[in-house]
């Protein structure tokens, strides 16, 4: 868990913070109110141990801060006094604290308060995450979103029909949140969520996978068609300029796809282990191992144009477009789809058909 500690005594703040660190937290010191505020922004701090009497603004100063930054994520506070005068101590609970310890720290009674706030912190996040959504961005979480995928993996596998699952890496999210903080990484992410619901189809799904990735669930979908798609969320997201306090939060991503459902893996796996192609501009990079070419098929010849084959030129023909349709059914990508295509359009969407064709048949089962 990380810990900020606040104490304007440094060798006290750096022997709390050693002892946070022996009990297995991550522990952020800070000796005055500007230090610590500043650590508020950059870090996801779940739990503040703040002296009152501090440098500047006083620690109950501090603790409306925290309670003024509107973290999806509850931040429990703990404050540290040698001060017996009951108003002040009543006006700092009343600004927010949870809890309140006395000096001279007993170090048992400090672990067992700090155990009580991890338990509290975690029935926070069973709770949260039970809704369902993400508190910042409102989407569909991890938790719900795996669920939501067995069905979909499930009714598909039913009926035969194929989907697409995209993953967007917003790749500056740890970079934005050192330089400009935890609120500047937040409201660009909120953005990015607000892009990609812009660009949805209604039948697909927009998830919060992860701090820094978002999931885009494509239902009935193609390759084609996911194509363009993705091509659509690049553009879109690309082309968002944030400026957040001075500073430009113009998101950098990169997207992975891949097709389910997959009768090797089950939907868990899927998300989790399941080959993932590379998205670039539309167009999906090739995997390592790379298929031998195969032959464009052409739309079936109407009558008027039929000219008459030998047997053999026929027997080829059929066996070329049986090596095709077998391809394209084993990556997912609907026939009919694929024939009213340009005939450079078929020759890139065999190539990348035999490409996941290959990479399903030989991934391993987890």
């Amino acid at each position: 868990m990380n810990v900020l500690v606040v104490d304007k005594d440094p060798l006290a703040t750096r022997i709390l913070a050693k002892k946070l660190e022996s009990w297995g937290h991550v522990a952020f010191p800070a000796t005055n109110t500007y230090e610590a505020e500043r650590i508020l922004e950059r870090e996801s701090i779940r739990l503040v141990i703040t002296e009152i009497d501090l440098p500047g603004h006083s620690g109950t100063e501090l603790v409306r801060h925290v309670r003024g930054m509107g973290r999806a994520r509850y931040t429990y506070v703990i404050v540290l006094t040698s001060n017996t005068e009951t108003t002040k101590l009543l006006e700092t609970l009343e600004s927010g604290a949870d809890d309140l310890l006395r000096k001279p720290l007993n170090v048992f009674e400090m672990r067992l308060r700090i155990k009580a706030a991890k338990r509290m912190l975690n029935m926070e996040d069973e709770l949260r995450e039970g809704a369902g959504t993400d508190g910042s961005t409102g989407l569909v979480n991890l938790n719900s979103f795996r669920q939501f995928f067995r069905v979909i993996v499930a009714e598909n596998t039913r009926t035969k029909a194929t989907g697409a699952l995209m993953f967007i890496h917003v790749d500056n999210y740890n970079q934005i949140r050192e330089d400009h903080g935890y609120k500047a990484a937040d409201y660009m992410m909120r953005a990015v969520s607000k892009s990609l619901g812009e660009r949805r189809r209604t039948a697909d799904l927009v998830a919060r996978l992860s701090d820094q990735t978002f999931g885009l669930c494509l239902q009935n979908t193609n390759w084609p068609t996911c194509q363009i798609v993705g091509e659509k969320v690049l553009a879109r997201v690309e082309a968002t300029a944030l400026v957040f306090e001075g500073a430009d939060l113009t998101p950098r991503i990169h997207v992975e796809t891949l097709n389910f459902p997959d009768e090797s893996l089950d939907p868990d796996e899927l998300l989790d282990h399941a080959p993932r192609f590379p998205f670039d501009g539309g167009e999906p990079s090739s995997p390592t191992q790379t298929a031998k070419p195969i032959p464009v098929a052409k739309p079936p010849a109407r009558s008027s144009d039929a000219v008459s084959k030998k047997p053999d030129d026929a027997n080829t023909a059929d066996d070329v477009q049986d090596t095709i349709a077998d391809v394209l059914r084993r990556a997912g990508i609907n026939m009919s789809s694929y024939l009213e295509l340009s005939e450079l359009e078929q020759k890139k969407t065999l190539e990348l058909a035999q490409q996941l064709a290959s990479a399903g048949d030989e991934a391993p089962a987890s």
